[in-house]
């Protein structure tokens, strides 16, 4: 690819960029409603654009539902000691997106959303070009860009990929070598970003830090360090200016859902849902099992894994055990090890942004460090190097990468599909995986002896303590029991065919025949679960192989449900 070749298509990504922005209505595009997190830094975002501050008011409110009119899902505050609300996140990404909106309201949110996946390709390709040809250069890093679920969250209002960006931007600013060195501390201004945004990135860029030191660069220590300092601190202050809270978490925090205060007069702060890390460590709950699987997961897992929603690092991480290494090199790579364990043991059950997240959104921090892994040695003359994610990428996401607003909307549903639902789902995260977002799948409580969690839509509504499966599909669902099962009984009601049921429950499995019409128990014993505390999770699927629709064989009913078999499980501690 020539020069020219490459200038071209810079000019016509960054007017795709342009006409995508101001094409898009993305408030009706999400038919007036949020993703995720998505309210709070909206909200912070149009106060700062046109009151400059980080206090909620009733216009703010207003503000909110004259652009979005289904209102806030969600709304994090906090209340100061003279009374007044401020909001209860960090307020960088907003800050920064706050002069786009000013401007041109949404589409500002598009169009900075857009730049940062622009300039992300640019600085990627800049340092690509210089230890590679030029077109695999550009050629590698659009499937290290659009090759995953990050460019999809150009959609999102959330700070992700903000995190991606100044994440990226502080490495590229980091490694790069300038011609004027000086531009090079440019870096501590996205260093600072990044952790203001997200705390624990202080920890990979730390690690980076003793890299100067490795490379007897004393003065580019100091220096870079005063300025994340010097930045950081300006963040904290202008916090403690506006709420009087150096800490944006900080002081009495809540949620709020519906009703918003200031909104009437008679919602007020204290109808909220209380917000607090106080018992943090009273809930946290960590064993040797589930940091285990939680790593596995994190590379694996059926909503979050790095190879289904992030193939590019997978590969990278993959190929760079079998090729020439430098010692940044080794600093990257005990910065990601160090960037995952942090996420995998301090977040044990919820290490990737909880059920509004399509993939892991957590990663997206650390994703661009995979990039500057062992770069310089990168074999782009392989096609594997580019083939591989680009395959991975074809067979995991084609569903998402084409229709990624749906997807953001219904985070789940890459898990429904096929063949991501052959992978494991992460028995960790059960209180907070995507599957949780449908309302009739989650925290089911039984008569008060179990509680089931279902990971797909094959069920029909439960009737008392049993529910039928749905037609032929099989249904998965974890079971959270109070103590340790020793037995696991179920009875199951067959449709008015002959039939074979699969029951599975963790590695024991069982197939039965049951005739038309009659009822037949199962059990399984001595099952081992993962425990929580006293309670104990167990992964069960269910499979009829025939089905049955009442409203085809009786006249008199309309009930239209396609009838697997009925299962009422019953367990003995």
């Amino acid at each position: 690819m020539t020069p020219k070749a490459i200038r071209i298509f810079f000019a016509m990504f960054l007017l795709f960029v342009i006409f995508f922005a101001f094409g898009s209505d993305l408030a009706r595009i999400k038919n007036g409603g949020f993703f995720s997190d998505e309210s709070t830094y909206f909200a912070i975002m149009q106060s700062l654009a046109f009151d400059g501050d980080l206090e909620y008011t009733r216009e703010d409110i207003m503000r909110i539902r004259r652009e979005y009119w289904v209102g806030p899902m969600g709304l994090f505050l906090k209340q100061a000691r003279d009374g007044r609300l401020y909001y209860a996140k960090s307020f960088i990404h907003p800050l920064a997106l706050a002069p786009f909106f000013r401007l041109w309201g949404s589409h500002g949110i598009l169009l900075a959303n857009g730049l940062m996946l622009f300039l992300v390709v640019l600085m990627g390709f800049l340092l690509l070009r210089r230890f590679h040809e030029p077109g695999r250069s550009l050629a590698f890093t659009l499937v290290y860009v659009f090759g995953s679920v990050s460019f999809i969250y150009v959609w999102w209002v959330t700070a992700d990929l903000f995190n991606f960006f100044v994440n990226f931007a502080a490495l590229f600013f980091f490694f790069y070598e300038f011609k004027r060195p000086a531009w090079g501390y440019a870096a501590a201004l996205f260093m600072a970003a990044a952790v203001f945004s997200k705390p624990n990135n202080l920890l990979h860029f730390g690690l980076l830090f003793l890299l100067l030191l490795h490379r007897r660069q004393w003065k580019r220590f100091v220096i870079l360090g005063l300025l994340c300092v010097l930045f950081l601190g300006a963040l904290f202050a202008f916090n403690y200016v506006q709420t009087g809270e150096v800490n944006y978490q900080g002081g009495e925090r809540r949620s709020f859902y519906g009703n918003f205060p200031l909104e009437r007069d008679d919602f007020s702060f204290a109808g909220g849902y209380k917000m607090s890390t106080d018992t943090y460590w009273n809930r946290f709950f960590l064993s040797p099992a589930i940091a285990v699987l939680n790593a596995f997961y994190f590379f694996f897992g059926r909503f979050t894994g790095m190879l289904l929603y992030f193939p590019p690092a997978f590969f990278l991480l993959l190929f760079f055990f079998f090729q020439r290494k430098h010692a940044s090199d080794w600093f990257l790579l005990a910065a990601i090890a160090a960037a995952i364990l942090c996420c995998i043991l301090l977040m044990p059950d919820n290490y990737f942004g909880g059920g509004g997240s399509l993939g892991n959104r957590y990663f997206l921090s650390i994703y661009p460090l995979f990039f500057f892994l062992g770069l310089r040695e990168r074999r782009l003359r392989s096609p594997l190097v580019s083939l591989a994610p680009v395959a991975a990428a074809i067979i995991f996401l084609s569903p998402v990468l084409l229709n990624g607003l749906q997807h953001s909307a219904f985070p789940r549903y890459p898990g429904l599909s096929f063949p991501i639902r052959l992978f494991p789902p992460e028995k960790t995260q059960y209180a907070t995986l995507p599957s949780n977002t449908n309302p009739r799948a989650f925290n089911r409580r039984i008569a008060g002896k179990y509680t089931l969690f279902f990971l797909n839509d094959n069920y029909n509504p439960i009737e008392g303590e049993a529910f039928w499966t749905h037609a032929d599909k099989q249904l998965e669902l974890f079971v959270l029991a109070p103590g340790k099962v020793q037995r696991f009984t179920f009875q199951l009601k067959n449709i008015p065919r002959d039939n074979h049921v699969r029951l599975q429950v963790e590695h024991k499995a069982r197939t039965v025949f049951i005739p038309a019409g009659e009822v037949r128990s199962v059990s399984f014993s001595h099952v081992p679960g993962l425990r929580f505390f006293s309670r104990y999770l167990y992964l069960v699927k269910i499979k009829s192989r025939k089905y049955f629709c009442p409203f085809f064989a009786d006249p008199a009913t309309q009930d239209r449900r396609l009838l697997g078999v009925q299962a009422h499980l019953l367990l003995e501690y």
